[in-house]
């Protein structure tokens, strides 16, 4: 199995992971910040709130995606 798509598993699962898996640690930890701080903004303000897990699905495979796109941008 490819590095990138390891790390596209591992942040969907946790925002971040895979980015830290790629040796990308600060943008893990950016990664991360930032879809915590987006989803609990988001439930914070009240919007969204019965359509919170469309908003944790798209954070989460905006994170795979960006893993991904690291992990083939590495191998090549």
């Amino acid at each position: 199995m490819k590095k990138s798509t390891i790390a596209a598993v591992l942040s969907f699962v946790i925002p971040g992971a895979g980015l830290w898996y790629l040796g990308r640690k600060s943008w893990a930890a950016a990664n991360l910040l930032g879809a915590t701080v987006l989803v609990l903004g988001i439930t914070a303000a009240g919007q969204l709130s019965e359509q919170i897990h469309y908003v944790i699905l798209a954070v989460a495979a905006g994170s795979a995606g960006l893993a991904h796109a690291t992990g083939s941008r590495m191998d090549q």
